[in-house]
């Protein structure tokens, strides 16, 4: 459903400053003989800004299928009208390349007046929000805005990262912390990194805007010479799009292996500047010398306090006198955009009863945050599923020896250590001590989505064994247990309940679609396993059992 067009026309305003807007939305028209709607000139500006579909249905509250049918049926085939290219080949990330070819793109405006340039403005301050979002609204973070302005003015951090999971707001606290000590600043220069620009790139483009002088040196040293001379704010955002994904956290993508070298100088030498990163990802040359007496600073943006959060709530409708109100912050952990997501659900098919609601589904996960998950999921190492997928059939904190023993590695225990502390800097684990023994579990809402994850991918196995006839597609079936023997009753029962019941009951649609004799099955797949018998240890004649496919 879409929001007020006055909300529409604001977003991704951004996309101005390098393109000529106006000529593409009337060449649009014309290729199309219809009038260009506002959601549509909105999704064409967040495509420019290398948005991605997932993330345009986020800002405009459409689910993610239903705006990729609307584009489809209309701007998709527009742009590649004027581009001149074939009809149904527009994949998302070509359209800047297509009508940068076309003459569309501009040569970026500085947002500063002309006339700062001149002696008589020689102290002036000069801004380039570049891609930075409008936030017109914002709840709280009182202490979290004063700890990070201590980092900038006061301690005058070199290098501050601001992490954490997707929807936490991140951005929104940044955007807050730099209307707040801009003017502390000779320059501001913000960029998005989400088209992940190679380091050579990033510099000239920051180079471009801070170096007055027009010197003609583009490298990190000549960066660093303008982080001495001038005391510049310089904003990255998205820095997870520059490392790779598959990989744990550290590795950065081809062409942006120098960011490495980038923020390990602007952290270690002499200058009188600020750099923050905002990602979901805290870099390696972040948290291996981050510290409070350090010019290398790291912070976690976590959820709303209970307060504010019933303030975003109140502004959806809500008293906050409501039952079930405090349940719900607790449930989403104060996540901003679950929190906004959800009780658009409560409003419009609960009536705006919490407790109906909580009543019906213990957490619900909307398509914008699962979409937002998806694509924090999808950049993780298979080892770092592994462990995700074992915390999310635990359903309680664990230790590093039971979580070793449990997953049977053939890595060695450095490995495992490696992916959890992967798994801590992308935001997605928490920790927890227990009887002085560190432990690590998942929120509800990683938990939630990491559940589902494993459920499906275990379905398609299932269902494949049950298609084929034979065991050559199993996988996780084998490396992961799907009831523990030993576990509490409470967590048995859960185990039962959210992930063998929905499993079997896929294999048994695919048996009763496909007309599969379930004994025949049976026989086949034992004898099979006789003849070739899985190597090592697994855990896939107990699972073959409690699912019904093993004697």
């Amino acid at each position: 459903m879409l929001s007020d067009n006055d909300h529409i026309e604001g977003l991704f305003p951004e996309a101005a400053q390098n393109w000529d807007l106006n000529r593409l939305y009337a060449d649009l028209q014309a290729s199309s003989g219809k009038e260009i709607k506002p959601f549509e000139k909105a999704c064409l500006r967040g495509l420019l800004c290398r948005y991605r579909p997932g993330q345009l249905a986020f800002k405009l509250t459409w689910t993610s299928g239903a705006l990729r049918v609307e584009l489809n049926k209309g701007l998709y085939r527009s742009l590649e009208a004027i581009a001149d290219q074939p009809i149904n080949t527009l994949r998302w990330e070509k359209v800047p390349e297509w009508l940068e070819a076309k003459g569309y793109k501009v040569q970026r405006q500085s947002l500063h007046n002309p006339a700062t340039n001149s002696s008589d403005n020689a102290g002036a301050n000069l801004a380039d929000w570049g891609e930075a979002p409008n936030i017109q609204t914002f709840y709280g973070r009182t202490e979290e805005l004063a700890k990070l302005e201590q980092c900038v003015v006061r301690d005058r951090c070199h290098l501050l990262a601001i992490c954490g999971m997707g929807g936490i707001g991140k951005t929104a606290l940044a955007v807050k912390l730099v209307e707040n000590v801009q003017s502390q600043f000779d320059c501001f220069i913000w960029r998005s990194l989400r088209g992940a620009q190679p380091t050579t790139q990033l510099i000239a483009d920051l180079l471009q805007f801070l170096n007055s002088s027009q010197q003609t040196g583009c490298g990190i040293s000549d960066l660093l010479e303008i982080l001495r001379q001038k005391r510049c704010l310089v904003v990255l955002d998205d820095f997870e799009a520059t490392l790779q994904d598959g990989e744990l956290v550290g590795v950065y993508r081809q062409g942006c292996e120098a960011h490495a070298e980038l923020l390990q100088r602007i952290g270690s030498e002499r200058h009188q500047s600020s750099v923050i990163l905002i990602g979901r990802e805290q870099p390696k040359e972040i948290s291996m010398h981050q510290g409070e007496d350090q010019p290398i600073r790291y912070f976690k943006v976590n959820g709303l306090q209970r307060q504010d959060a019933f303030e975003l709530l109140r502004a959806r409708g809500f008293k906050g006198t409501e039952n079930g109100l405090e349940a719900l912050v607790q449930q989403y952990r104060g996540n901003p955009s679950a929190l906004r997501i959800v009780a658009g659900t409560i409003q419009e098919l609960f009536n705006g009863n919490v407790s109906e609601f909580l009543k019906q589904t213990a957490l619900a996960l909307g398509d914008v945050l699962r979409t937002l998950l998806y694509q924090q999921f999808e950049r993780l190492s298979k080892l770092e599923k592994d462990v995700l997928y074992w915390l999310a059939i635990k359903h309680r904190p664990i230790s590093l020896s039971t979580l070793r023993s449990e997953m049977n590695l053939q890595t060695s225990g450095s490995e495992l250590i490696n992916a959890l502390e992967s798994l801590r800097w992308r935001s997605l684990i928490e920790k927890v001590s227990e009887q002085d023994e560190v432990m690590f579990l998942l929120e509800p809402v990683v938990l939630k989505y990491v559940n589902r994850q494993f459920v499906d991918e275990v379905s398609k196995e299932i269902t494949a064994i049950a298609m084929q006839q034979n065991l050559k597609s199993i996988n996780l079936l084998q490396s992961h247990v799907l009831v523990e023997d030993r576990a509490p009753d409470s967590i048995r029962a859960m185990q039962i309940r959210l992930v063998l019941k929905p499993i079997k009951d896929k294999l048994n649609k695919a048996i009763a679609q496909n007309n599969i004799e379930l004994e025949a099955l049976r026989e086949i797949l034992a004898s099979q396993h006789q003849v070739q018998p899985i190597e090592g240890t697994s855990y896939t004649e107990v699972n073959l059992a409690l699912i019904g496919l093993w004697w």
